[in-house]
């Protein structure tokens, strides 16, 4: 039965990103449907004291074929290597997959929900969705 509460938990942390970022719940959605082995590859998961800090990821671009953008994602801040972070400092797509993947590693080892409230750089930045 532990299937039901975790499928809430991902609902609730999805709906709640979604109200952050400012964003109607359907692009999260696909972005977060986007994620598989095919698309994503987690290089590094960074742990300290118990509690997942960060995740380090190579994301396909969708659009450009045989491209990789390189993510980092943790509790000071974010930074990827496309255009739209590099150049205009945005909050990317591939950072949004970044925290989607931080909340489901941290879920799926410890049973913990990222706490979106902690990411105090997540409400300064300008959104690329």
């Amino acid at each position: 039965m532990r299937q039901q509460p975790f499928d809430f938990q991902v609902k609730n942390f999805l709906l709640n990103l979604a109200r952050i970022l400012g964003t109607r719940i359907e692009k999260i959605l696909d972005l977060y449907l986007y994620v598989s082995p095919d698309t994503v590859r987690i290089l590094e998961v960074v742990e300290k004291g118990g509690e997942v800090v960060g995740v380090r990821l190579a994301v396909r671009s969708t659009k450009r074929q045989d491209v990789w953008y390189y993510t980092s994602v943790g509790w000071y801040g974010a930074k990827c290597t496309c255009d739209g972070n590099t150049i205009g400092g945005k909050i990317c797509r591939h950072i949004i997959i970044g925290i989607m993947t931080w909340n489901m590693v941290s879920l799926l080892k410890y049973g913990k929900d990222l706490d979106l409230s902690k990411l105090t750089w997540l409400n300064i930045g300008e959104k690329e969705i």
